[in-house]
């Protein structure tokens, strides 16, 4: 920007500074040429005026002396004096000597002194006068290199000059746009870092004082309510994402013990299994069913019911590990998940300590009960590897438990009698 700025303004200033010289110069001539004109109209007038006597007395020799006394001039080059008829009497030229006149044309006699000017030379004449009447003429011819000596000198200083003062003169008001425009090259540089970064928080430094900084006063304000609507955006973004999450818990979690639902349970035990199969692991299901908990409703109340379900959540899921997952299935039923138990020991250990933190005992309203709990197990791949008989064998093991007199777990195994062929927790 800063040389297209520069080499804007050096071709203003060249123009105008050409003009300028340009009309110097055409002044500066004319008034050279008037000079030149008057100096050789003056230097004619002085021998015409000397001659007169000399040539009343038709006195040659004093003629002669006269004329190259008056050629003693840089730049006269030739000087002619003829009589009363137009006729030269003496002839000189630039040779410094006086030549013969048999080959000089007769001249035409002027009443009034004149300037004659030509390419190379100015040619004044004046009368030789004796009271009104003519008799005689001078005729001088000046060189005209003075003036064009003088026209290349001019043009060599001039053009210095100009070149100079334009270059001096483009720097000044390059850098003075320059500087005027500082804010809009700022307000670019900050325009492309915005683009760039997408950052709306940046703001574009202000000059109250300068001509253009409203300019940035405004930028600042776009960039402000630029940055309020993208906050908008993200908030809306972010209380969408919150909301969908929310929908996501409500859809997977039941909504008073806050476990995973039915839907959750059967895709990570879809999951649970297809790892236990590809890395040679041992996987275990637990069925766990409260004992009587439909009684222990009906005699304290729907609400007592829930408080018992919460409780018994918290206590299974402080006995679990932290790998294994909890999952209420149904309106008394829970199921534990548990990938890569190790062996069978460590699932019977598990299913030892969740039947005596469930006989823990519990007030309710007042009145201390004691809850228990029939618990069914089935281990994979050793039970099965398909995701609907290995939920069969784990229900099959829960009804041996409550065959046994319940408040106990039963593993499954193939000695188990087959009570009911249906799954109890549909698929």
């Amino acid at each position: 920007m800063a040389k297209r700025i520069f080499r804007q303004n050096l071709q203003g200033m060249a123009l105008a500074l050409l003009a300028a010289l340009l009309l110097a110069l055409s002044l500066s001539c004319l008034l050279l040429q008037r000079n030149l004109r008057t100096e050789a109209l003056y230097k004619a007038d002085i021998l015409a005026s000397n001659m007169a006597d000399a040539m009343i007395a038709n006195d040659m020799r004093q003629l002669q002396s006269l004329l190259l006394n008056a050629t003693n001039t840089q730049d006269l080059q030739a000087a002619y004096v003829f009589d009363k008829n137009g006729q030269p009497l003496l002839a000189w030229t630039v040779q410094g000597q006086l030549i013969k006149t048999s080959g000089i044309e007769a001249a035409t006699l002027f009443r009034h002194h004149a300037v004659e000017q030509h390419l190379s030379q100015f040619t004044a004449i004046s009368p030789v006068l004796s009271g009104t009447s003519i008799i005689g003429q001078v005729q001088m011819q000046l060189s005209a290199w003075p003036l064009y000596q003088h026209f290349l000198l001019f043009l060599l200083i001039a053009g210095f000059l100009s070149v100079f003062i334009a270059a001096l003169a483009a720097y000044w008001l390059t850098n003075r746009q320059l500087r005027s425009m500082q804010p809009i090259m700022e307000l670019s540089v900050m325009a492309e870092k915005v683009a760039t970064l997408g950052d709306y928080s940046l703001r574009a430094p202000q000059d109250p004082e300068h001509e253009l900084g409203s300019l940035n006063m405004h930028f600042n304000l776009m960039l402000a309510r630029m940055e309020a609507w993208e906050n908008d955006m993200q908030s809306e973004a972010r209380e969408r994402r919150e909301a969908d999450s929310r929908l996501a818990i409500l859809n997977n979690h039941d909504s008073l013990t806050k476990l995973p639902n039915r839907h959750y349970f059967h895709r990570l035990l879809s999951n649970c299994l297809e790892d236990a199969v590809a890395n040679n692991e041992i996987a275990a299901l637990m069925f766990i069913d409260l004992d009587h908990f439909k009684g222990l409703s009906e005699s304290f109340g729907y609400d007592a019911g829930d408080l018992i379900l919460a409780t018994m959540a918290n206590r299974l899921c402080g006995v679990l590990r932290s790998t294994d997952t909890l999952c209420r299935v149904d309106g008394d039923e829970f199921a534990a998940i548990m990938p890569n138990v190790g062996s069978l020991e460590v699932v019977e250990h598990l299913a030892d300590r969740l039947v005596k933190a469930i006989n823990q005992p519990m007030t309710l309203r007042g009145q201390q009960i004691l809850l228990s709990a029939s618990i069914g197990i089935a281990c994979c791949p050793l039970h099965a590897k398909e995701q609907r008989l290995f939920l069969h064998h784990a229900d099959i093991a829960l009804k041996a438990a409550k065959a046994s007199g319940r408040n106990t777990w039963r593993l499954f195994s193939s000695d188990l009698p087959k009570t009911s062929q249906a799954v109890q927790l549909s698929i």
